[in-house]
């Protein structure tokens, strides 16, 4: 089944809003990462960890990616090599673009911001990560496989809901960096971002699945 009328986008059409999606995803993953005030959980969870193992926290980055990729393979009932690649390939990409552009943003000074401007400057960085992931996930070109899991359990397990899939997803990594917090009494990366970004970013999606570029419409055919 296809969710609503799709309109048929050309290949050229498809590039442009995935690299709209992806400049919004990164820009607001950079903006919450400078920010310092609170990133997305499983972002603050690889931070516990590799805090924990005095390791990159690119490396359980990857390992997330990894797994999650892996996972999406089960849900869906077969392995799509070029699924699994492209999904892999993002996450590298991806990760290196989110941080070249977290670095701009703290050379042009985001830290030496007053708490409650990188608050608001945060919580914006969230609402364009939101707005990124859902036109991705519409498009369906390439995902992160974070994301990838979170559309297919949406449409084929919790009906279409955003939200939910996007909480039962953010369940596991607050549930990492929560047993972190119960070994070593710390935790690293967590603050009001991660907190609004846990309960709102379905939300966020959810809405922007319908206001942001609407006639982008889910394909729940492979699910």
């Amino acid at each position: 089944m296809i969710e609503g009328e799709r309109r048929q986008l050309t290949s050229i059409q498809g590039i442009v809003f995935l690299i709209i999606g992806l400049l919004l995803n990164a820009v607001g993953n950079g903006i919450t990462v400078a920010t310092n005030m609170g990133s997305a959980p499983w972002t603050a969870s690889a931070a516990n960890l590799a805090n924990v193992a005095h390791a990159p926290i690119g490396a359980f980055l990857w390992l997330y990616g990894i797994v999650a990729a892996i996972f999406a393979a089960i849900l869906i009932g077969h392995f799509d090599v070029r699924r699994f690649i492209s999904n892999l390939a993002f996450v590298f990409l991806f990760g290196l673009i989110i941080n070249y552009i977290s670095q701009l943003f703290i050379l042009l000074g985001m830290m030496q911001l007053p708490w409650y401007w990188r608050i608001l400057i945060d919580l914006a960085g969230i609402v364009m990560i939101a707005f990124g992931i859902s036109i991705t996930q519409r498009i369906q070109i390439v995902l992160h496989p974070l994301d990838d899991v979170v559309v297919i359990t949406r449409f084929k397990y919790f009906h279409g809901n955003a939200t939910v899939s996007q909480l039962v997803n953010f369940m596991i990594p607050m549930l990492i960096s929560l047993a972190v917090w119960a070994v070593t009494h710390e935790l690293v990366a967590l603050n009001v971002g991660t907190i609004v970004s846990f309960l709102a970013q379905g939300m966020i999606v959810g809405w922007a699945d319908k206001h942001v570029f609407s006639q982008l419409v889910h394909r729940v055919t492979n699910y």
